[in-house]
């Protein structure tokens, strides 16, 4: 009896060790599918910490799609393409307005909610969800434009402050491509299954019922985005000295080189919308189009980790740029349907790699101090070269072909720019260097005479740390530099030029 007893002990082990928590007996293959589970959860969301905010994402971009989707199905496809381009210009100066609002007000109220980006990602939502109510019951009164306008402002107040959030949750700044590709990856699947569930209701009820249906998605997205707030840390100011990181020219011509490839995109997809239509093609042509620059969107996303293993994101810009002008001059020496759809695919492919590369270089070098104004005023760039692009391919007619080879001549004068520019900053690097403090003491006299009085302070004053640094007596105390700290919120060109030269002479007899 003992024995058994002993025996029945000695077993227990062994059969609790094959059989999971729910009884089932497991198997070798448990461990691996739970390492694909794992593998595919990680694609798709990230690690821990950023995959509650990529969920959060993915259900703004769900929710977009709704709004999106009747918006479009009330402005646009509801009435002939001469009939449309008046309405269409009006929401397209409705799109830009948001952006003249976000960068000189809703940039700095993000900066200064330290601690608060996730509470303002939760009330853009909750927002959005009380304007689409209110829009769904008024579509064909006046009220359309003001409420769109005002989920428009909202929707760019999250962007501002998810992009703000992004390098908080990531561990490397190596990692911050791969980041926001996954954030965009992951959301560009879920808001095309999105789109399409929208294109399948609007069809079948109204452009009423898809915005109800995109308030409800509102509504989760604000739960899904207060969720993010135990893994969010609090962003603490910074040393004013982080400013010079904002004047840096990788940062400047990225921005540059975004701006022509974000106008490309706008042009691009208004004038074949229209021009297209206007030929009598198919309306699938125009889907096409339209599809093939969203799965270069994607593919873009995939592959811009991989890129940024092997190259710089200035260099990410420069294969885009080429990318994109050589499949717009191979659509327009060979023009047809087919070539038409493989270059938009490209240009769509470009934007979304350079995207990318774009937010990796303000994300690390854009101190937490500044960055919603620095995204705010960005994003304001970005929106306002879109819009005057979509405006001016939906004022112009002209036929598709003259339109791809307009484009493939545009994205060529930029892609020899930016060839000069960076061939330029390279021959203009001395062979032996100047200091670094005179260098900043240069660009700060620069900055001053562009009446940036304040960056130039600060600028200034870096210069002096940074001879201080090199173990020179700069012979400037803590309550002097305190003192030409307090004069920056409200200097005058004569004081900022009366520091400088203080600065100026202590570099200059650095010891």
């Amino acid at each position: 009896m003992d024995g058994a007893s002993t025996v029945a002990k000695s077993s227990t082990p062994r059969i609790s060790s094959l059989t999971t928590e729910a009884g089932v007996p497991a198997t070798r293959e448990g461990p691996r599918r739970r390492g694909l589970a794992d593998g595919a959860r990680q694609w798709a969301l990230g690690p821990p910490g950023i995959d509650r905010l990529t969920l959060a994402h993915c259900v703004h971009s769900a929710a977009e799609a709704f709004f999106t989707v009747s918006m479009a199905g009330s402005v646009f496809f509801s009435v002939s393409p001469d009939a449309a381009r008046p309405r269409v210009l009006l929401f397209l100066v409705v799109t830009l307005a948001p952006f003249l609002v976000m960068a000189p007000l809703i940039g700095p109220l993000v900066d200064r909610v330290r601690g608060g980006l996730v509470g303002t990602m939760t009330v853009t939502f909750v927002g959005r969800c009380c304007l689409a109510l209110l829009l769904a019951e008024n579509l064909r009164s006046l009220l359309l434009f003001p409420l769109a306008f005002g989920i428009l402002v909202i929707a760019k107040t999250y962007t501002v402050a998810r992009n703000a959030l992004v390098p908080s949750l990531v561990a490397d700044e190596q990692d911050l491509v791969a980041a926001n590709a996954r954030l965009s990856r992951t959301a560009t699947i879920v808001g095309g299954v999105a789109a399409a569930a929208a294109l399948a209701l609007y069809s079948t009820t109204s452009g009423t019922w898809t915005l109800r249906t995109g308030a409800v998605v509102y509504a989760i997205g604000a739960i899904t985005a207060w969720r993010v707030r135990p893994v969010a840390p609090i962003l603490e100011p910074v040393d004013a000295d982080a400013y010079v990181e904002l004047i840096q020219p990788d940062v400047s011509g990225a921005v540059r080189d975004m701006v022509a490839l974000r106008a490309s995109i706008g042009y691009a997809l208004f004038h074949f919308s229209f021009s297209l239509r206007a030929a009598g093609d198919p309306a699938w042509v125009v889907g096409a189009v339209i599809l093939a620059n969203g799965t270069g969107g994607f593919v873009g996303t995939i592959v811009s980790p991989f890129l940024r293993r092997t190259m710089s994101e200035r260099s990410m810009f420069t294969a885009a740029l080429f990318g994109a002008t050589s499949a717009m001059l191979a659509a327009g020496v060979a023009f047809g349907r087919v070539t038409l759809v493989g270059a938009v695919f490209v240009l769509g492919l470009a934007v979304s790699v350079s995207r990318r590369a774009l937010d990796a270089t303000i994300q690390r070098q854009a101190p937490h101090a500044r960055r919603g104004q620095v995204y705010a005023g960005i994003e304001t760039w970005l929106e306002l070269a879109w819009v005057i692009a979509a405006c001016l391919a939906v004022a112009v007619r002209v036929a598709p072909w003259i339109g791809v080879l307009a484009l493939a001549s545009f994205l060529a004068l930029v892609s020899i720019a930016h060839i000069r520019n960076r061939v330029g900053m390279g021959l203009l690097r001395p062979v032996v260097a100047t200091p670094l403090c005179d260098r900043l003491l240069m660009r700060a006299e620069t900055l001053a005479d562009h009446h940036f009085l304040d960056e130039a302070v600060v600028v200034a004053l870096a210069a002096l740390r940074e001879c201080e640094r090199q173990g020179c007596d700069t012979g400037i105390s803590s309550e002097e530099r305190r003192l030409l700290l307090s004069e920056i919120d409200s200097i005058s060109p004569e004081q900022a030029a009366r520091v400088i030269a203080q600065v100026r002479h202590h570099v200059m007899h650095r010891s």
